[in-house]
């Protein structure tokens, strides 16, 4: 859309047949009401720049994302400007209007809530940005292009790990916990797929861990105290899973843990002789940057690809230095 049709002095109201004519006019003339629709993978005829734009920055995932977004920036000559909306909706809001203002054409978006943000999104895609969402996506199905890990994959890659350890160590059979976000959107999907690849955990109690590390430690300790027989546990994200080892390794645990989402703390433990915890899925945050990145720019540049794309996830393990030394210099470069 042309700025030139941007406007800030008031517009008088019209009779319907008046309002239908302008919008005739206004489609004609190449200017925008802001509420037409817009393909997402709408062309860039000139040169490119791109912004992307993450809810935080305050966990190494997102320090992971923007590392590789920068990457791949670099690879295909084109400038990236990163925007944190610091989990607020309005901020969201009024960065998307500040990329677009800066001249920012392709924007890539992690929204920050699957309903709310999509209003936000929708005028971007009128002003004729070319959009591509990772990590999450809006409730609303026009918008065709993401890339990301599948959460049920994740969960099953750590559920495969899990029953390695229960038939290698245990018989084939261990008394399990789960430390759970079923409050979150990727909860669920994540401890649904677990369950269904640890075929040999049976599950002696639940605990809700959402927030924080502290959250995690807590509900680690409340299920040592109450189910004493636990021997393995099973963390739905990284602070509930760096929490969890936290504890373990404090109260000297001969629990084992499973868990989705890498940090370099987890790493730090996994690098260790006698780790409480077996093994990390990982989103591949790294990975999910750089593509993201890169399907922004090939979509601007009319280049097919997939609506969907989706990241393989990692698998860290404990004793396993060669992926964990990928990991260090993945996250030193960011």
């Amino acid at each position: 859309m042309s700025r030139r049709c941007l406007r800030s002095d008031p517009v008088p109201t019209l009779p319907r047949r008046s309002a239908l004519s302008a919008a005739l006019l206004l489609a004609l003339t190449g200017c925008s009401t802001g509420l037409e629709t817009r393909p997402d993978n709408t062309v860039q005829s000139g040169a490119l720049q791109v912004g992307a734009l993450m809810y935080a920055r305050d966990l190494e995932f997102w320090q992971l994302v923007e590392a590789g977004m920068k990457q791949a920036a670099n690879e295909a000559g084109v400038p990236l400007h990163v925007d944190v909306s610091d989990r607020k909706l309005q901020n969201e809001s009024q960065l998307l209007d500040t990329m677009y203002a800066r001249g920012d054409n392709v924007l890539l978006v992690a929204p920050y809530d699957s309903d709310a943000s999509s209003a936000a999104l929708r005028r971007a895609r009128a002003r004729g940005l070319t959009i591509v969402q990772y990590d999450e996506r809006v409730d609303d199905q026009s918008f065709a292009y993401f890339v990301g890990v599948d959460q049920k994959v994740l969960g099953e890659a750590a559920g495969e790990a899990a029953q390695q350890y229960i038939d290698s160590q245990l018989g084939g059979h261990a008394k399990a916990a789960l430390l759970t976000g079923e409050t979150e959107s990727h909860g669920p999907p994540r401890r649904e797929s677990f369950l269904a690849k640890a075929t040999g955990a049976e599950v002696v109690t639940t605990t809700e861990a959402v927030g924080s590390p502290e959250a995690g430690a807590q509900a680690f300790e409340t299920v040592l105290q109450s189910h004493p027989e636990t021997q393995l546990v099973f963390a739905w994200n990284g602070a509930a899973l760096q929490g969890a080892a936290i504890a373990a390794r404090r109260l000297r645990s001969p629990v084992k843990i499973v868990g989705v989402d890498m940090s370099r703390q987890l790493a730090d433990l996994l690098g260790q002789r006698d780790s409480p915890v077996l093994a990390v899925a990982d989103q591949d945050a790294y990975q999910v940057g750089y593509r993201t990145l890169q399907i922004g720019v090939a979509l601007a540049r009319a280049k097919p690809v997939s609506r969907d794309t989706a990241v393989a996830p990692v698998i860290y393990r404990a004793g396993d230095h060669a992926a964990l030394d990928t990991f260090y210099r993945e996250l030193d470069n960011r």
